[in-house]
């Protein structure tokens, strides 16, 4: 049984105004990097409403002088990690142990920014099939580094691990989708 709950202590001045600051500068790109794990609208919004929850609870957690983005992220990353264990035992889903290969059914998701429409109009099918079939955790990193440009030490913090293992990460990542894409593409 729980303890007594604290009672109801009302937003300070100054953490409204973090929290809408956090949200109006970083809203968009947190929704957009949770629809790139998700692949999924409705699931990226719950994840975004989530991780700003988060970030208001914890908002003095937060170290200036340090990426917010990857504060955010990486809150994003551990949510949706939490997500995939709770639906472990009700879906065919599992954690990747680390860089285990894993197959994901789905279609291709639909764009939601007008810069996303474009890049998806410029893809081709292979290549969009071929992200859809990557791990949670190799698409976060080909995510993060490819799109997002986050150095190794930044994905690192966002994803929790070593330098190292993004590295591995990465570069299993960019191998499996090479090989993805080739397969897509004899396959026409």
């Amino acid at each position: 049984m729980a303890g007594p709950r604290k009672p109801f202590e009302p937003p300070t001045e100054e953490q409204r105004a973090f929290l809408e600051r956090a949200i109006e500068q970083y809203g968009k790109a947190t929704y957009n990097f949770a629809y790139r794990l998700t692949r999924n609208e409705s699931d990226a919004a719950d994840l975004t409403q989530e991780a700003f929850i988060r970030v208001y609870r914890a908002w003095r957690s937060f170290v200036p002088g340090t990426s917010f983005l990857s504060w955010v992220y990486r809150i994003v990353t551990n949510l949706y990690r939490d997500e995939l264990r709770r639906r472990k035992g009700r879906y065919q889903e599992e954690i990747p142990d680390d860089n285990a290969p894993q197959e994901f059914g789905g279609g291709r998701p639909l764009a939601v920014e007008p810069i996303d429409e474009y890049v998806e109009q410029q893809m081709s099918e292979p290549v969009a099939k071929a992200l859809e079939e990557l791990t949670p955790d190799q698409r976060a990193v080909l995510v993060l580094a490819d799109i997002e440009e986050y150095s190794y030490q930044e994905i690192a913090e966002v994803v929790g691990c070593s330098i190292g293992t993004v590295r591995s990460r990465l570069h299993r990542a960019r191998n499996q989708l090479r090989r993805l894409v080739i397969q897509h593409r004899a396959a026409l």
